[in-house]
Order: C-alpha cells, then sequence, then structure tokens
C-alpha cells in the first residue's frame, strides 16, 4: 500500500507540473505550431479510496517505521501520539508524512488539543 500511495503522489506531482507546464519542454520545432492546452487526468475511484486509507495512523511492518499521513494539504494539525513503555504526547504534524518514534502504537488526530492546529510542524506537547 506505501508503494501505491508513493506512486499516487509523484504521479499527481508530475501531472500537475505538466499542467502549468513545469517539466514540459516545446522542441524548437513547435515553436511556429499553436499551444495546446494539457490533458490532466483524474484518478479512478478505486485509486482515490486507497490513497485515503492510508491517512493517520499506519502501523510499523516489514521494518518500516511507524507513520501518521496528513492527507490535507493546507494545514498543520495537532496529533497525539501513544506510546509503550513510555508516555503518550502531542505531536505537530504537516501535510505529508510524519515518521513516529520507534515504540509508537498508535495516533490520531486531537482536535481538542490547543484547536487541534497548529503552526510549527515538529513541535511537541504534553
Amino acid at each position: 500500500m506505501t508503494f501505491l500511495r508513493a506512486r499516487h503522489c509523484a504521479a499527481t506531482a508530475i501531472t500537475a507540473a505538466l499542467a502549468i507546464g513545469g517539466l514540459a519542454s516545446t522542441p524548437a520545432s513547435a515553436s511556429t505550431r499553436t499551444a495546446v492546452a494539457p490533458v490532466v487526468q483524474t484518478l479512478p475511484e478505486a485509486s482515490k479510496r486507497t490513497y485515503i486509507l492510508g491517512c493517520g495512523w499506519n502501523e510499523s511492518r516489514n521494518g518500516e517505521r511507524a507513520y501518521y499521513e496528513h492527507c490535507a494539504t493546507n494545514t498543520d494539525v495537532w496529533i497525539q501520539v501513544k506510546r509503550f513503555p513510555r508516555s503518550d504526547y502531542h505531536r505537530c504534524v504537516g501535510p505529508g508524512r510524519t515518521n513516529l518514534d520507534l515504540d509508537a502504537t498508535g495516533a490520531w488526530y486531537d482536535s481538542t488539543y490547543r484547536g487541534g492546529l497548529c503552526s510549527h510542524p515538529g513541535d511537541t506537547g504534553p
């Protein structure tokens, strides 16, 4: 599932870059042609569901550390990280993947901690 999410993110980034012209290069012979609008592809519903299912807590598997996947793109949020045998704590995370402690046993968004939103990913609290 991690491989699919990585492929999805890479495909989305490439599609977006092509749509705004960031990676597109026009051959010299094409300078006299009319511009053609880029084709932007959307993901099928099954791919969207697979990506959304990866949001939030992801346990450690196959030697990979446990992590929290924050799928929103425009917010930083507080999550509560559960650890054993050490005590739990809160952590500010930004969009994307945040690797957690080796002894993390769970993590979830905590809307009641300081309003749920934060501004400095990496900050921690009790």
